[in-house]
């Protein structure tokens, strides 16, 4: 419902643009090798955030649902500490809260009470719930159907691996990366996995093979992002200037099954 100038109407907020947005990653299948996949994140004190909780529900209108898409909650610390109080959340429209995006920690917090305390002196669009409910909302979504994972924006910016040079507004499609992204950047990641299994000689961890596989591993990702092929200018601006890279493990089960180790054991 916030206003558009240019029409004089009243917005239909981020859903029906989520719901394109399902559409196309569809469509776009990675030249058939793989599903099309990317996560929305939205964060906690967006005016949408309630209806985005119920994108990935099977009931309701599904033309406001988006069944292919993954979700995300992107919350302030702040609003863990209401929700442990048992107080007021209030919720925005962001072109008229600007600062929220851009800020973290202590200074959010001082912009967000402002807006709060001032809301209806400024005219501003906004709507009080209690932040107990929004949250018992989130973890149903959860338990429901998966969506929106939880993410949390205060930790993945005061522990920042780019020297806090930007500000963290997202995480990626699975949330182990969290990047700065701008107008001048948009975050890349380069991501490799070593298969455990395959280190694992005569029933023992190779640790000297293992450790030969994470240097090499190491070295061949960076030379990718020198050599890669970049669609957009932003996309390489931070990959060279962050030199971003992920290097995680695979087989890691039936590295288990090798040493003869139950997978919830202490020695796993």
């Amino acid at each position: 419902n916030a206003h558009i100038k240019g029409t004089n109407g009243k917005s239909q907020g981020t859903v029906p643009f989520l719901k394109v947005n399902n559409d196309t990653a569809v469509a776009v299948n990675q030249g058939g090798k793989r599903k099309g996949a990317f996560c929305a994140y939205l964060t906690t004190w967006h005016l949408d955030i309630e209806e985005f909780l119920e994108l990935r529900k099977n009931t309701g209108d599904d033309r406001r649902r988006t069944h292919d898409m993954n979700t995300s909650n992107w919350i302030p610390d702040l609003f863990m500490q209401r929700m442990l109080l048992d107080q007021d959340w209030t919720l925005f429209s962001p072109n008229e809260v600007p600062e929220l995006n851009e800020t973290y920690g202590a200074e959010f917090e001082k912009h967000y009470t402002y807006y709060e305390e001032n809301a209806k002196a400024l005219n501003l669009l906004h709507k009080r719930v209690k932040a107990k409910d929004l949250w018992r909302k989130m973890l149903t979504m959860l338990f429901e159907t998966g969506h929106p994972w939880v993410t949390f924006k205060d930790p993945c910016n005061i522990r920042s691996p780019q020297s806090h040079v930007g500000i963290v507004r997202s995480s990626n499609l699975c949330t182990e990366i969290t990047l700065n992204t701008s107008d001048e950047e948009i975050a890349v990641c380069n991501l490799g996995s070593v298969n455990l299994v395959n280190h694992i000689v005569d029933g023992v961890l190779d640790a000297e093979k293992l450790e030969r596989t994470i240097k090499t591993a190491i070295r061949m990702l960076d030379n990718v992002i020198s050599i890669n092929y970049y669609p957009v200018e932003e996309a390489e601006n931070s990959n060279l200037k962050h030199r971003p890279i992920g290097l995680g493990i695979m087989g890691f089960q039936d590295a288990l099954y090798k040493l003869g180790h139950s997978y919830a054991s202490q020695a796993a």
